[in-house]
């Protein structure tokens, strides 16, 4: 596998060939800074390096700056004849337009990698396993599908449920269908409709994730369709939609279930169509997506109590994939585990970390109910509060069990008289959802939950009693 060294500001459109290159089976680094990218690595070790102009310009001696680098591109977002001439007097194997798109960039990376210079030659006859030949089209998807549940391939397990999921996903990647993805919060459900993308016929096309819980219900519709200009306040200009910007690619729609009726009902025109039409609009455009959601909510208690369609329902559930929660996956917790903390401490600039019997053993006795997600937050607090050279089990602050705590027994007596019983009426389901859910969710979030806005929430709350949560201010 070739590795890539990329460095560029953080606003440069350079910084999308990260993406691409990774696509194509590179392995590919990211640096905003010239410093930083000789503070962490050893660029002598990369086969080729693309750099943005502007990175350059902030040395007033480039030569020396790149002096004992691999081959490299340099990548110009204001291009012109005196700085193509000395970026290629300097040693650069081509001198590119900024932006530029993902082919032409793939083309001359290529032909760098493919004509190296002498020393790197050396170092391919030298090490002739060490550097695959380069896999494309259909090789490298049947590759990265080999590499599932690998260290570098982003979802890490080995399982028996895991491997069921892997199995089941190179199976669905190549075919076109509606994926709905399961799984509890933290589990890693984009990183899987990130492995059906990428496997899939579209990978070069893009993949649009929207996190349904994260857009305000009245802008919802806008941002998912697009809208014409006047078509509400505020819309001084038309805009496409996030559904249009995934047309030939992949529409991941994580959180699912927080989508409102009426985005509900738009959506599966879409799914049955295959057309969209923008908020004012008056004729539908066609597009060709392949839609893949997620939840970790229960549609089908949801599709009976009202907050969300049946005939959705059975769109999206064509094929289904089942992420198993941390605690269920105890022979992976430990590699995973490594893996993260050797990420961490990269991230805050440690030493590498022995991961010890004591740490493992507190990692394996927790259950971990943020799963992938609060394992990875819990790591990095350790190796940000561990001593310099040992990681420590109680810098975890993993938050103590309460099973036998008087706070927990009365959170439950309450549960257990809040529960539902058959019959109660709708006034009756609200107060209870309110009364259990307000100590962990804002009040933005209840009312979307409930499928209302918030002022309905506070009217409900009036006419209904229901006591706004208590700060404990002590």
């Amino acid at each position: 596998m070739h590795h890539i060294m990329i460095i560029c500001p953080e606003d440069s459109p350079l910084k999308e060939a990260d993406r691409w290159l990774s696509r194509y089976g590179f392995q590919v680094n990211l640096c905003y800074t010239l410093e930083q990218a000789k503070k962490y690595y050893e660029l002598a070790d990369f086969d080729l390096l693309l750099i943005d102009q502007a990175i350059l310009a902030l040395f007033t001696d480039n030569m020396s700056a790149l002096e004992g680098t691999p081959p490299r591109l340099v990548l110009d977002a204001r291009p012109s004849l005196n700085s193509g001439i000395d970026a290629m007097a300097m040693g650069a194997k081509y001198y590119l337009p900024l932006p530029t798109d993902s082919e032409h960039l793939l083309k001359h990376v290529i032909d760098a990698l493919e004509n190296t210079t002498p020393a790197s030659k050396a170092k391919q006859t030298a090490e002739p396993e060490a550097i695959p030949p380069l896999l494309f089209a259909r090789s490298e998807k049947e590759q990265e599908a080999d590499n599932l549940g690998a260290l570098d391939s982003g979802i890490i397990g080995n399982c028996e449920p895991m491997r069921e999921l892997f199995s089941d996903i190179r199976k669905v990647a190549s075919t076109d269908v509606t994926v709905l993805i399961r799984g509890e919060s933290g589990t890693g459900k984009e990183l899987v409709a990130k492995a059906l993308h990428n496997l899939s016929t579209r990978h070069n096309n893009p993949l649009i994730s929207v996190n349904c819980a994260a857009i305000p219900e009245n802008l919802i519709e806008s941002e998912l369709f697009g809208h014409e200009k006047g078509a509400f306040t505020g819309a001084v200009s038309a805009r496409d939609g996030l559904i249009y910007a995934a047309d030939n690619g992949t529409l991941f729609l994580d959180e699912i279930g927080e989508l409102p009726l009426e985005a509900q009902a738009r959506l599966l025109r879409v799914l049955q169509e295959g057309e969209i039409r923008r908020v004012g609009a008056i004729q539908s455009t066609k597009v060709n997506v392949r839609l893949v959601t997620a939840t970790h909510r229960d549609l089908i208690d949801m599709v009976r109590k009202g907050y969300f369609r049946e005939d959705l329902y059975y769109r999206l559930y064509v094929m289904e994939l089942l992420l198993p929660p941390l605690r269920e996956r105890s022979d992976d917790i430990s590699m995973i585990a490594k893996f993260l903390l050797e990420k961490a401490c990269k991230k805050h600039n440690r030493v590498p970390l022995d991961y010890n019997k004591e740490f493992d053993k507190a990692i394996r006795a927790h259950n971990w109910p943020g799963n992938v997600r609060e394992l990875e937050n819990a790591i990095e607090r350790a190796v940000i509060l561990s001593p310099p050279h040992r990681i420590e089990a109680a810098n975890l602050k993993l938050i103590t069990h309460l099973s036998g705590s008087k706070t927990q027994q009365t959170t439950t007596k309450t549960s257990e008289q809040l529960t539902p019983l058959e019959g109660t009426t709708l006034d009756d389901y609200f107060k209870h959802f309110v009364l259990t859910h307000q100590h962990k969710m804002t009040e933005t979030q209840l009312a979307q939950s409930l499928g209302i806005s918030r002022k309905s929430l506070w009217e409900r709350r009036q006419k209904l009693g229901i006591p706004k949560k208590v700060t404990n201010n002590k």
